[in-house]
C-alpha cells in the first residue's frame, strides 16, 4: 500500500492538459481558456467548475482581447508562416467546376475569359470546316450530275432513257441492300428483273405497262414463298414488291415525257425546279428556319425552308413562262408545273426519310459523294415525274 505522501498532489501541481503539454514541447505557449481544465476556486466539493458566487468577480471578466489573441491552438500554429509562404510560390490557374440548379455542371476555365481556344472550341471549328468541305463536295457532285444529264438529253430520247434505267437499277440495288442489312430477305432477282422489263414496258407500250409488270412481280414472288418456304414470307414478299413499284414504277412515267416532241425543254425544266426546290429548301431552312417540319422523319427540314422554297420554285416557274425561253411554257403551265413540284417533291423526300427510320439508317447508300446514295438523290423525282407527266398530259404536250 502507497504512502499517502507518495500520492500526487492535486492542489499543490495541477495537473497539465493534453494542449499545454503540446504546447511545452513544441515552444508555443497555449493559454488555458478560463474556467476550463483548471479548477476554479469557486469549484464544490464535487469538482464541478463553478463561476463563483452572485456578486463574486469571474474568471471571465478578467479574460481580455489581449488574452485571445496570445491564445493559440495546434491546428493553427505556424498558419501565418504557411500564407505568407504561399502568396510567395507561383500556382498554376485551374478550371473552376460550377454547378448551378437546373443546370448541368459546366466547367469555367480562364480561357473563357481570355479569349484562348480550348479543345471543345477547336473541334467546333474542325467540324465547321467540314462541314463547309461536305457542302462543296455536294455541289460538285451536283454539277456533275447535271452535266451528265443534259448531255444525255441532247443527246436524244434513248440515251436519257438508258440513263434513267441504268439510276433506276442502281436505287434498286440500295433499297434492297438496305432491307437486308435490317433483316428483310428480299427476292431482289425478281425485283430487278420486274423493273427492267417495267421499263422496257413502258418504253414500247406507254404507262400502261406499269401496272401490268407490277402485278407479274406480285405473282412471281408470291409463287415463289409458296414453293420456297422462307421465314416472314409476308415481310419479305412486302418489301420486294414495294422496291419495284415505288422506285421503277413510278419513275418509269417519265418515259413518255422522252418520247415527246418537246422532250429537251419539258425535261430540264422539271429537272430545274426539283432541283430549285431541294436547294431552295436547303438554304432557305439553314439561314432562317427555326420550326422543324417534321422533328420525326426529317429534324433538319423546317417549315421556314418549306415556304421560302414553295415560293421560289413557283415564281422560277412562271418567270420561265414570262420570258418564253422554253416552248411551250406559258406563265400559267409554269405556275401550275411549280405548284406539282412543290407539292410532290418533298412528299417524295418525306417518304423516303419514312423508310430509311423504320430501317434505322441515315443514307441508303454512298456511291454519291457528299450526296449519300442514288436513292437519295432521286427521292424527290420519284413523286415529282408522275405529277409532272399528269400536267403535261392535261396541256396536251404528250
Amino acid at each position: 500500500m502507497q504512502n499517502d505522501d507518495d500520492q500526487p498532489n492535486d492542489r499543490d501541481e495541477p495537473a497539465q492538459t493534453p494542449d499545454e503539454t503540446a504546447g511545452d514541447q513544441e515552444g508555443g505557449e497555449v493559454l488555458a481558456f478560463p474556467g476550463l481544465g483548471v479548477e476554479s476556486p469557486d469549484a464544490g466539493d464535487d469538482g464541478e467548475l463553478g463561476l463563483g458566487d452572485e456578486g463574486d468577480e469571474s474568471e471571465l471578466d478578467s479574460f481580455t482581447h489581449e488574452h485571445y489573441v496570445a491564445s493559440t491552438t495546434r491546428e493553427y500554429r505556424g498558419l501565418a508562416e504557411a500564407i505568407e509562404r504561399s502568396a510567395r510560390e507561383e500556382h498554376e490557374q485551374q478550371a473552376v467546376a460550377a454547378s448551378m440548379p437546373g443546370v448541368q455542371t459546366g466547367v469555367v476555365g480562364f480561357e473563357d475569359v481570355t479569349g484562348e481556344e480550348t479543345p471543345d472550341m477547336e473541334a467546333m471549328h474542325q467540324a465547321e470546316r467540314a462541314q463547309r468541305s461536305d457542302l462543296y463536295l455536294r455541289i460538285g457532285t451536283g454539277l456533275g450530275l447535271v452535266a451528265v444529264l443534259i448531255g444525255a438529253v441532247l443527246a436524244g430520247g434513248g440515251w436519257i432513257a438508258l440513263l434513267l434505267a441504268l439510276i433506276i437499277i442502281l436505287a434498286l440495288g440500295e433499297f434492297y441492300a438496305s432491307v437486308r442489312r435490317s433483316g428483310f430477305v428480299p427476292v431482289a432477282l425478281f425485283g430487278l428483273l420486274g423493273s427492267i422489263g417495267l421499263l422496257i414496258g413502258t418504253w414500247r407500250s406507254g404507262p400502261f405497262a406499269i401496272g401490268g409488270f407490277i402485278a407479274a412481280t406480285i405473282v412471281a414472288v408470291t409463287l415463289w414463298f409458296s414453293l420456297v418456304p422462307r421465314r416472314d414470307p409476308l415481310a419479305n414478299a412486302a418489301v420486294t414488291v414495294l422496291g419495284v413499284a415505288w422506285i421503277a414504277g413510278l419513275l418509269a412515267f417519265a418515259y413518255p415525257i422522252f418520247q415527246s416532241g418537246d422532250m429537251v425543254n419539258l425535261v430540264l425544266v422539271l429537272v430545274m425546279l426539283t432541283a430549285l426546290f431541294d436547294v431552295a429548301s436547303f438554304f432557305v431552312g439553314k439561314t432562317v428556319g427555326r420550326t422543324q417540319l417534321a422533328p420525326v422523319l426529317s429534324p433538319n427540314k423546317t417549315v421556314e425552308g418549306l415556304v421560302g422554297a414553295v415560293v421560289l420554285t413557283i415564281a422560277a416557274g412562271a418567270g420561265i413562262g414570262a420570258l418564253g425561253v422554253a416552248e411551250p411554257f406559258t406563265i400559267r403551265s409554269g405556275i401550275v408545273l411549280g405548284l406539282a413540284v412543290s407539292v410532290f417533291a418533298p412528299l417524295g423526300d418525306l417518304a423516303e426519310s419514312t423508310v430509311k427510320r423504320q430501317l434505322g439508317v441515315k443514307d441508303m447508300g454512298s456511291i454519291l459523294p457528299g450526296h449519300g446514295g442514288m436513292l437519295d438523290r432521286v427521292d424527290g423525282f420519284i413523286f415529282s415525274v408522275p405529277a409532272a407527266y399528269l400536267v403535261y398530259l392535261w396541256f396536251g404536250w404528250l
